[in-house]
C-alpha cells in the first residue's frame, strides 16, 4: 500500500512536469495556431542558462529567476524574428520553421555546452514526509504545488488582466482585436514570452530528475 501511494504521488509529479510544457504549447497554439516543435529546446536552453549561472557562483533561486527572465526574452525574440516573417504562410511552412529552430537550438546548445550529461540541483529538499505511514518525497509534492500555483496564476492572468483579455481577443479574432486598438504583434510577443517561461520552468524542474543535456526535453515533448 505504501509503495502504491508513493508511486501515485511520483506519477502525479511527473505528469505535472509534462503538463507545464503542455501549457506552453497550448498557450502558443491558442494565440497563433502554431505548434511550436522547438518549445522543448527553448526550455532546454533556458535550463542551461540557469546551470551556467550556478557554475558562475549564483545561488540557485537567483539563477532560476534570471533563466526565467531570459526565457521570456527568448520567447519574444523567437516570435518577432523567426515566426512573424512567415506569419500566415500556412501550417506546413510554420511547422518547417519551428522544426528548423529545434535543430538550430539543439545544435547550438551542444556547441556551447557540449553533449555530456550534467547534474542539476533540485529546488526542493531531498527529504520525505510521512503521511499516514507513507513516505512521500518533498520534491514530488513541491512539483505538484508549483504547477497548481502556475495554473492558478495563468488563469488569473487570462481572466482578470488587460493583457489576458488581449491574448484571448487575439486568439479569437486577430483582425477584430486590431480594429479594437489592440497591438496584435506586441500581444503575440508577450504570449510567446509567457509560453517560453512555462517551458523553462518545466526544464528546471525536470533536470534534477534526469540528466541535463541538449536532448533534455526531447522525450517530454514527444509524450
Amino acid at each position: 500500500m505504501e509503495r502504491l501511494a508513493q508511486t501515485i504521488v511520483d506519477g502525479i509529479a511527473d505528469g505535472s512536469l509534462y503538463a507545464a510544457l503542455a501549457l506552453a504549447l497550448v498557450l502558443i497554439f491558442r494565440t497563433t495556431g502554431v505548434v511550436n516543435f522547438a518549445q522543448g529546446e527553448m526550455a532546454m536552453v533556458s535550463t542551461f542558462v540557469a546551470w551556467s549561472l550556478l557554475e558562475a557562483g549564483l545561488p540557485l533561486g537567483a539563477a532560476i529567476a534570471v533563466a526565467l527572465a531570459f526565457a521570456f526574452v527568448l520567447g519574444m525574440a523567437v516570435e518577432r524574428i523567426v515566426i512573424r516573417p512567415v506569419e500566415g504562410r500556412g501550417p506546413l511552412t510554420l511547422a518547417i520553421v519551428t522544426l528548423g529552430l529545434y535543430i538550430l537550438l539543439n545544435s547550438a546548445a551542444g556547441w556551447i555546452w557540449g553533449f555530456n550529461n550534467r547534474g542539476f540541483p533540485s529546488v526542493f529538499p531531498s527529504d520525505s514526509l510521512s503521511v499516514g505511514g507513507v513516505d512521500i518525497a518533498v520534491e514530488s509534492l513541491g512539483i505538484v504545488v508549483v504547477l497548481l500555483v502556475v495554473v492558478a496564476a495563468l488563469f488569473l492572468l487570462l481572466e482578470r488582466t488587460r493583457i489576458g483579455l488581449a491574448l484571448r481577443a487575439v486568439s479569437t479574432n486577430p483582425e477584430s482585436a486590431r480594429l479594437c486598438g489592440i497591438s496584435v504583434g506586441r500581444t503575440l510577443m508577450v504570449g510567446w514570452g509567457l509560453a517560453s517561461v512555462l517551458g523553462a520552468l518545466a526544464g528546471v524542474l525536470i533536470a534534477p530528475r534526469i540528466f541535463l543535456d541538449p536532448n533534455l526535453m526531447g522525450g517530454v515533448l514527444i509524450y
